[in-house]
């Protein structure tokens, strides 16, 4: 009669072993997603420091606070073409009034006027910028989420620039690499960055 029970309670302990480490995986997965797509570069000083646009203001507050911590004497910010009726005016202007009110000189930032429509174009943008100058590093802001394909990004189109590039996450952002999961606004945002990290890596053009 013993014997007759042993391949069930090996069956079920097989399955127990197989769910638990399934279980393992999802949150290992689920925890680690946040922190693989934050990147988070040692700041140095830098020439400038490039906010990229969208998001909220928790980017143009990085910037504000990285000014004031000294690590660069200026700020450059894109143009979208975005207009914000109910201020009245572009958002571009406006993120420069966020910055004046935060404590930054008007004549440390500087606005590249050409619209950019993605991240791709702010790049390329910022380095016609800053070409024939003398340039060395640039501090890249943005959300936490967006950092790892900014790095892709921005590696591919400052490749043989000379320029060094420091990306970093608004460390004010909604978005907690530890804790997105939380909220459904966390999750729509992580599996879309992913989505599109994965379109950019395999559709890559290198410059």
């Amino acid at each position: 009669m013993v014997e007759k029970h042993k391949p069930r309670r090996t069956g079920y302990f097989s399955c127990l072993i197989f769910v638990s480490l399934v279980g393992l995986l999802i949150i290992f997965l689920v925890y680690g997603s946040g922190r693989i797509l934050t990147v988070a570069d040692p700041l140095t000083r830098a020439d400038a420091i490039v906010v990229l646009s969208g998001g909220d203001d928790s980017r143009l507050l990085e910037a504000i606070n990285l000014y004031r911590e000294n690590f660069a004497d200026s700020i450059i910010l894109t143009e979208t073409g975005a207009f914000l009726s109910e201020y009245n005016t572009t958002y571009s202007r406006e993120q420069r009034l966020v910055l004046i009110n935060g404590g930054v000189p008007p004549t440390a930032i500087q606005v590249i006027g050409t619209h950019a429509a993605s991240t791709r174009e702010e790049a390329k943008l910022v380095r016609t910028r800053v070409a024939n100058t003398d340039t060395h590093t640039l501090i890249v802001v943005t959300d936490p989420f967006h950092t790892l394909r900014t790095r892709f990004i921005w590696e591919d189109v400052f490749k043989d620039s000379g320029v060094e590039l420091i990306i970093r996450p608004s460390r004010s952002s909604w978005y907690k690499p530890e804790t997105w999961w939380m909220s459904t606004a966390g999750w729509k945002y992580t599996l879309n960055e992913f989505g599109k990290l994965a379109v950019y890596l395999i559709t890559r053009v290198p410059e």
